[in-house]
Formats: structure tokens, sequence, C-alpha cells
């Protein structure tokens, strides 16, 4: 089918640091990672050697990396802008053409009206010198962003984004779901202002969640971990990188993170492993070639995406579910509607009911990214676990 769905995660290590080796790359590639921000990258020979070596692993593993090697959008004033895209120009020239390569960070979380203009300016220079790759830009998933200029604000400065420089993809972090049912709630609204944005720029929306537990951020479950990914991905994520995936012996709050300050895997390494594999085994690759229509809740209003009810779509007829419920509908390449359904609870099971127009339609199971499909009669219950998804091709009679 092609490729898998992007997930991976933040790496803060320098190529100058002895003890961050290419042994990482397995072990990356051990927790189903399939894009990663490999860390900072020096001008020194030894660290291009070094990153050359951790592209050609990378290479062999699957997996796509972003560099940072300090191009970003920092000082890329108007005035210095000459000064960054020569520097780019050159960290381009020690590894283009790489296959591993996915592209070069820009930076995180531009705070300023100014900021958010050098981040443009940082992109379009990249764009310029490499439009084959995709500059990494991570946004704020929250303020500034509403304190300044709001989701009009957003949609204007993602157009300009796009118009501007004729990047593919914007990336934006998003917490709140670590933080209690409201934050919950923020989550919902985040992710539906930056994919509307997104969407209406032409860009593919990516998305920072969180697995590094800190300040009032706790450690998630196995189904939380999941809950993320597939509340994400029904919504039009397309695209993840967890935030962050190491613990920092500098950093003492920061913990569960997939790998602690000793370098040793984590119970959330585990988890995170497990879920991340199993979504690419059953949905990556599928979800990757969709575009979603349309997203709707199902039982609790979160003040974002509409409600699910008896006249949202022309061929479903009723969706019934005794917990919460993420709800969307894809299409393909040729036009065949998919309906996405996802238990958005993090601790209850639940068993949905969906009852179509058996007159001008059939529902059909997918798992395994499609390669076993299976009738679906309609009213029949389906038992989902905390943040299962499910995904049906509607075909029409």
């Amino acid at each position: 089918m092609g490729k898998k769905y992007p997930i991976g995660g933040w790496v803060y290590f320098s190529m100058s640091d002895e003890n961050y080796t290419i042994k990482e790359l397995d072990r990356w590639a051990q927790s189903g990672c399939t894009v990663m921000l490999a860390g900072i990258v020096g001008g020194s020979e030894a660290e291009t050697k070094k990153t050359l070596e951790f592209l050609d692993r990378a290479e062999e593993l699957g997996i796509g990396l972003i560099l940072d090697c300090g191009c970003g959008y920092y000082y890329c004033d108007e005035d210095k802008a000459e000064q960054i895209e020569e520097q780019a120009r050159k960290n381009y020239e020690r590894f283009k053409g790489h296959p591993a390569l996915r592209g070069f960070h820009v930076g995180d979380e531009p705070g300023t009206q100014k900021l958010m203009e050098n981040a443009i300016r940082a992109i379009g220079i990249q764009m310029k010198i490499a439009p084959e790759l995709n500059p990494y830009l991570n946004m704020s998933g929250d303020t500034p962003w509403w304190d300044f200029c709001g989701t009009e604000g957003l949609k204007a400065y993602l157009k300009k984004l796009k118009e501007e420089t004729g990047c593919r993809e914007v990336c934006f972090d998003n917490y709140g779901q670590a933080d209690g049912d409201g934050g919950v709630t923020g989550y919902f609204r985040t992710i539906k202002a930056f994919v509307d944005a997104a969407e209406e720029a032409g860009l593919e929306p990516w998305e920072t969640p969180i697995c590094s537990a800190h300040g009032t951020y706790r450690p998630f479950t196995e189904y939380q971990y999941m809950w993320q990914i597939t509340t994400s991905a029904a919504l039009g994520i397309r695209g993840i990188t967890w935030f962050r995936f190491y613990d920092r012996i500098i950093a003492p709050n920061y913990h569960s993170s997939p790998i602690d300050e000793y370098g040793n895997t984590t119970l959330t390494f585990e988890r995170l492993g497990r879920c991340q594999k199993r979504f690419n085994d059953q949905f990556g690759e599928l979800i990757t070639s969709l575009k979603r229509k349309k997203s709707w809740l199902l039982g609790f209003q979160r003040m974002c995406y509409p409600m699910f009810g008896e006249n949202s779509h022309e061929l479903i007829k009723e969706i019934v579910s005794f917990e919460r419920m993420v709800i969307s509908t894809f299409e393909d390449e040729n036009g065949t509607e998919y309906l996405c359904l996802v238990n958005a609870e993090m601790e209850q099971a639940t068993s949905v009911q969906v009852r179509y127009d058996m007159e001008k339609c059939r529902l059909t199971g997918l798992i395994l990214n499609g390669k076993i499909e299976s009738r679906y009669r309609s009213g029949r219950s389906i038992s989902l676990y905390p943040g299962q998804m499910a995904i049906y091709r509607i075909d029409k009679i």
C-alpha cells in the first residue's frame, strides 16, 4: 500500500556527544518510530561523518531523520537572511540526496510576530535550497497564538506560510490531554483549530503530543498513548513527533520518558512502542493514503466539533455508544468513502452500534491496512478498548 504513518519523537543530543551513538537508531526502530528529530549537528568533519552514519542506519531501518544544523528562525532577521542562506546551503551540501534525510529543523514555538516572520523567512530559504525536503517548524498549540491573533490570525498566518514558501507541512504541540478533562477539551479544540487552518492553507498538519511527564503533566497508560495517536489521526493529523524521547539529568522534573536520564528504557518505551507498531500495522498505511472529509464527536460536547446525529451522513443513519467517540469520514483517490471510529475514552471500553442504509450501501471492516476484510452487519455491536480505532469502507450498492 505504501508509506507508514510518520511517528517519532524529539531528541536533544548533539552529534558531538560521544555517548550518543548509532545504536540509538535500533532502539528507535524497536519502539516503532518512523521519523525522528535526530539532534544537533555542528559543523565539524567528525559530526558530519557521524551524522552520515546515522542517516545510513536510518535508511536501513526505514526511519526518516530531521537534522538541526543551526539554521533556524531564531536569528533569521531580514538583514541576516543572506548569511543564514549561505550556512543552510553548506549544510545541505553535506547531506543532500541521502534517502533518509527528511528535512532540517527550523525551530520551535515562535512566540512573537517578529519571530513568526523569521520562521517564514527561514522556511523559504530551506525550500529554495532543498525543495524536495520538508522543513520542520513546531508551533505553540496554545499561547501566544490565542493571545494576539486567535484562530483567524492562525489561518492567515498559515496561508502566508504556504504562499510565500511552498512548504507542505506544519507542526504544533498539544499537551492539555495530560492535565485533566478540561485539558482534554483544550486538546480537541487545538486540533480542530490547527487542522482547519492547515487544510485551508493546503498544508499537512503534524502534531507534537506528549509522552514525557513534567510539571502538571502526568505519565500515561498504554491506552492513553494509543488514544493520542488514534484521536489525532482520525481528526486529520498526518504525522506525530512526541515530546520527548529522552529524560535528561539537567531537568530532574521530567520523568517517564521512553528512555530515562541513565539510558535505560522505561515502561513508557514498552507501552509507546506497542502502540506505535500496532497503529502502523493496523491502520498507518491505510489512513496515510486517505483524505479526511469531516469529523464529529459523540457523547460529550467539547465546544469545537459538531455532534454526530441522524442527519450527519446520507448513508450512516445512526451511531450509538455508551461512551464518548470520535467519528470521521475519509475518502481515497477513487472517491470511495471510509468511516473511522475511535473510542474517545482513556479508561473505559465501549460498545458501538452503527446503523446504515442497507438498500444503498454495505460496511466492510478493514484490519491489517485492508489486507483482511469483513462484512459489518448494520446494528451489530462493536467492542472497542480505550483509544481503539476501527475503520470501515462504505461500499455503495
